[in-house]
Parts: C-alpha cells; sequence; structure tokens
C-alpha cells in the first residue's frame, strides 16, 4: 500500500532554490509523472503543503505526482504574488503585472519539469503538468515551451481575469495557437467565467491542435466552490483525465 506522505525535493530556478514535494507510488519505477501547479491561494507559511488528494488519485492511477511551490507561495522564496502585483484586479496596471509575474512563475514550473527530469524514480519521457486557475494558466503556457511533455491540462486557468484582462487574455489565445502538446480543458459551470476554457477551446480548434474541452454541471452552490472543481471534484473529472493521461502517457 502506498503512503501517502511526500519526500520533499529541492531544486533551482534562476537563483533561486524552490521547494516541492512528490509521491511516487509503491511499485517498482521508474513512474510517469503529473506535475500539479498550484494556484495564486498557496500562501506563504500556510497550511496546505502538498495536496495529498490529488496525489492519492494520481497514484492509484500510476503516475507520481509532483506539487511544486512556485516563487514567494508556499514553502518557497520569492517574492508573494500580492506584493508582485499590487494593483487592483480589473485595472491596467493589473495587466501588465500579472504577465510579467506570469513569466517568472512560468521559469519555475519549467525548473520543476527538468527537476522531474532529472530524478531517478521518474520516467522523465512521459510528464504531464496540471493546475487551476493560475495553475491552469501556467500548465498551458509552460507546455508551450516544454514540447517534450506528454500532455497537460488546464482547469477554469483564467477565470477570474477573462473579461477585463486583455494582455492575459491575449497571451493565453496565442499560447494555444501555438500549442504542440494534447490539452485537457476544463471548467465547472458555475465557475466564474465559463468563456475562459470555451474560448481558448476555439483557438485551440481552428489550429487544429489536439484537445478535449469538457464544461461541466454546476458544482457547489457558488462560483466560489465552482472555482475549485479540481481540487473538490475529482469524482466527476477524474475518469475524463484518467483517460486522456492514460491515452497520451503511454
Amino acid at each position: 500500500m502506498n503512503a501517502y506522505v511526500p519526500r520533499e525535493i529541492e531544486f533551482k530556478s534562476g537563483e533561486l532554490s524552490l521547494k516541492g514535494y512528490l509521491f511516487v507510488p509503491s511499485d517498482d519505477g521508474p513512474h510517469p509523472c503529473v506535475i500539479n501547479n498550484h494556484s495564486s491561494s498557496l500562501r506563504p507559511g500556510g497550511a496546505q503543503v502538498s495536496r495529498p488528494q490529488l496525489a492519492a488519485l494520481m497514484m492509484a492511477w500510476g503516475y507520481a505526482f509532483f506539487f511544486p511551490h512556485r516563487r514567494g507561495y508556499g514553502n518557497s522564496p520569492g517574492i508573494p504574488v500580492a506584493d508582485a502585483i499590487p494593483a487592483s484586479l480589473g485595472s491596467k496596471d493589473y495587466d501588465t503585472q500579472i504577465i510579467q509575474r506570469l513569466d517568472e512563475e512560468c521559469a519555475d514550473v519549467l525548473a520543476a519539469t527538468a527537476a522531474m527530469r532529472a530524478t531517478d524514480d521518474i520516467d522523465g519521457d512521459r510528464l504531464a503538468l496540471s493546475g487551476s486557475s493560475r495553475g491552469g494558466i501556467l500548465s498551458l503556457l509552460a507546455a508551450v515551451e516544454d514540447d517534450d511533455l506528454r500532455c497537460t491540462a488546464n482547469f477554469c486557468g483564467g477565470a477570474r481575469q477573462w473579461a477585463d484582462h486583455p494582455a492575459l487574455r491575449r497571451k493565453m489565445l496565442d499560447a494555444a495557437a501555438g500549442l504542440s502538446v494534447p490539452i485537457f480543458l476544463a471548467q465547472a459551470e458555475n465557475d466564474l467565467n465559463p468563456a475562459a476554457t470555451a474560448e481558448l477551446a476555439d483557438e485551440l480548434k481552428r489550429h487544429n491542435k489536439t484537445h478535449e474541452c469538457h464544461i461541466y454541471p454546476p458544482w457547489g452552490a457558488s462560483a466560489a466552490e465552482g472555482h475549485l472543481f479540481e481540487i473538490n471534484g475529482s469524482q466527476v473529472w477524474g475518469p475524463d483525465v484518467r483517460r486522456f493521461f492514460d491515452q497520451h502517457m503511454a
């Protein structure tokens, strides 16, 4: 039986030494690995460290699970996101600041991917990204930069910013147009703005990119609960994501 306790991994992103938490199935490896990208809610020194609930699911499917903390989040050093993006949501300055921060955090995701390729019990040729909200955006952006990934999954990336931040919206649409890695898009119907997923899917289709798009029924009683669909709704999305990962990670 698997022990649902990770080992801490330290990895370099530029001058920063970041922390991540790796769960590995108990059978013999090397194992394919899903790198899960957290949202902006992972605050420094907070209680959420490793996401064992998602790790247990991925290990049951035969995948290792790596949960890296990007710069300024959780147990990793760096400027906290609230300090890096002081502008108000909806403002032009926010649009500029989030683009700069995303570029920095994308480098952290790519560093985490490189770290997994250098880890003995991980099959570096079979890696996938996944993430929700800010982590979903980064699972798209990093997959454009690393076309050796097998696939990626974006849960509701950009839903909070889609309507009022054209620079971010354009960055994500351009990434969809340039993507060569298969991508799974998912969002609950009652999330903040399902257009963030639907319009990405339209762009992927327009450019003949390999993708699946699922707008699931409402999850919970509010948009805030709908926005947490990736973390809390695996009973619903699990079969679809497992089929997609198994198809592309084989």
